[in-house]
């Protein structure tokens, strides 16, 4: 990955980690978010790495799902273990990236992931002292193709001058 300094997935997505995944993300079994934040947080701690940018999910899926994996994972890992969110990002497709191939996911996931406005970026980053931090971790559950993880890497070092950038998720398909 080119925008993507270090990317660090926590298992393979095979065999029991698939259905883990589908009772988390899909059946909505949020006491698994405390049990993933905790896992997260051990390998983070490892990296020294403070502060986490969390991947935007699609337009109205807090809407339709009652909440948002990733936002909740985050949640814990800023409450419980002390880890500073920046949501910097936002979404504006609703394509869902399971449904597209490899370039398609590159193409789409370009155009998908923008920077929020000014003054919602001006915000979050007074969390950080009022400047970006020098190093990042993107918080995702998946990573396919990349494509996501890099399309959100670019945005941060393009526009919030952030010279490394890390992802971590969950599984690696």
């Amino acid at each position: 990955m080119k925008n993507t300094d270090r990317a660090f997935p926590l298992f393979s997505y095979r065999l029991w980690n698939k259905e883990l995944l589908f009772l988390w993300k899909i059946q909505g079994i949020r006491s698994l978010s405390a049990f993933y934040a905790s896992l997260y947080a051990l390998a983070l701690k490892k990296l020294s790495v403070k502060y986490l940018v969390p991947v935007p999910p699609r337009p109205g899926k807090i809407r339709k799902n009652g909440w948002d994996q990733i936002d909740e994972l985050c949640t814990f890992l800023s409450l419980r273990y002390g880890f500073i969110l920046l949501k910097l990002l936002e979404r504006k497709s609703d394509i869902q990236q399971k449904k597209l191939g490899r370039q398609e996911r590159f193409q789409k996931s370009s155009l998908s992931y923008f920077m929020k406005s000014q003054g919602e970026v001006e915000k979050e980053i007074e969390k950080s002292g009022g400047s970006f931090p020098e190093r990042v971790c993107l918080v995702d559950d998946v990573c396919t193709t990349g494509a996501t993880i890099e399309a959100c890497a670019a945005l941060l070092k393009a526009h919030a001058a952030i010279k490394e950038v890390y992802s971590m998720t969950l599984f690696i398909v």
